[in-house]
């Protein structure tokens, strides 16, 4: 961690970064976490695959957030060391027998599991496990990513498996995953309503539905209603048909809790009349704007070796990342002042989430190098 700094302006002129930087904004995280604290009708585990910082975990921790999603090795031990006492669920639902120990011996009971074979490993090695049978969500429900494609029992094998684990004395729970970055709120009721639907047919008691993340963060394009909508449909769909069966809800949000919390500061090393080439491209910081392309359309502002905005009249370019790959290119233009040029700096916003796990170490062109904000990116 480079330091505080009460701006990116200030920090520009502190330390004039030559690296891609990682921007963290602890008082985004906390609002973040307050609004699902106070908004949602159950539990919130963090999805600490979005954005695994122990600042990250440490500020969500602060807010009352007590349950963290983890999804390896690394994920268990961040939470177990940063957060001793912390309540983490092994949400992956393809585990390896040492992994299963591993989360054993971390004290985790709770596994995602998608099929009798997984459910058999789970409780031949955690005896008293309680495992989260795990539901296929149709596609068709305005997500970005349907995460069903790879996880998730279908009706029958769903309720198969959770038969099996009453038949092997398990108290099981239910999950799904409705996708990601979800722009409709039914999709979350339509969700729960399968979920009870299919568990009502096989007559077993379930006490725990998590309904996976999905909520959103707001990019430049983004229709989507605000989180209270959401909310709202959710603890509507609750009081219908969980609360009913005694089953408390949870979810899992990681995008929504921290997307807001973090930007990434990219140089300008070559201007060209149609383009400019920076020092973070599609394999590094800005990975997931290559798979959501215009879904995950990053606000974005541009400024001088002072830290003051550019100003001038703005025009289409395409943006070249720093590597020897052809593909490393934005997968739209950005709109850049005309008296911008090498040397400025450029800051993608809402890349608290998922910028720095997904970088990779392509020509060995990668930054860790992090710095913490006080000011918001809408008030420079």
């Amino acid at each position: 961690m480079i330091g505080r700094f009460a701006s990116v302006a200030a920090f520009i002129r502190s330390e004039r970064p030559d690296v891609p930087v990682h921007l963290l904004r602890p008082r985004q995280v906390r609002a973040a976490a307050r609004s699902f604290v106070e908004g949602f009708p159950g539990d919130v585990l963090y999805a600490v695959k979005c954005n695994a910082h122990p600042l990250v975990l440490e500020t969500l921790h602060g807010q009352g957030i007590r349950h963290f999603d983890v999804a390896s090795p690394m994920e268990i031990r961040r939470v177990a060391e940063t957060l001793p006492g912390a309540t983490a669920f092994y949400h992956h639902p393809a585990k390896s027998p040492a992994q299963i120990e591993l989360a054993r011996d971390y004290g985790i009971r709770h596994f995602a599991v998608d099929c009798i074979a997984e459910l058999d490993k789970v409780a031949g090695l955690v005896p008293d496990a309680i495992p989260m049978v795990r539901l296929a969500i149709p596609p068709g429900n305005g997500a970005v990513y349907d995460l069903s494609t790879k996880f998730g029992a279908p009706p029958d094998r769903f309720r198969a498996v959770l038969e099996h684990a009453h038949a092997l004395g398990l108290s099981a729970g239910i999950t799904f995953h409705v996708g990601s970055q979800c722009l409709d709120p039914q999709a979350f009721r339509s969700a729960i309503r399968l979920a009870t639907s299919l568990l009502d047919e096989t007559g077993l008691p379930v006490r725990l539905m998590d309904i996976g993340g999905g909520f959103p963060a707001y990019y430049r394009l983004t229709e989507a209603p605000p989180l209270a909508a959401y909310f709202a449909a959710i603890a509507e769909a609750g009081r219908e048909w969980a609360a009913p069966r005694g089953i408390r809800l949870m979810c899992e949000p990681g995008r929504a809790l921290a997307a807001e919390g973090g930007s990434l500061l990219t140089r300008i090393v070559l201007t060209k009349a149609e383009a400019i080439h920076i020092n973070d491209g599609i394999f590094g910081g800005l990975t997931e704007v290559y798979w959501g392309k215009e879904a995950l359309s990053l606000p974005y502002r541009v400024v001088d070796e002072d830290g003051r905005p550019r100003r001038g009249r703005a025009r289409p370019v395409a943006v070249y990342g720093p590597t020897c790959d052809g593909n490393d290119r934005l997968p739209y233009p950005l709109a850049v002042p005309e008296d911008a040029g090498d040397g400025d700096y450029i800051e993608f916003n809402l890349i608290g989430a998922y910028g720095r796990e997904m970088a990779a170490r392509y020509n060995g062109m990668v930054s860790d190098a992090m710095a913490t904000i006080d000011s918001d990116f809408d008030d420079e």
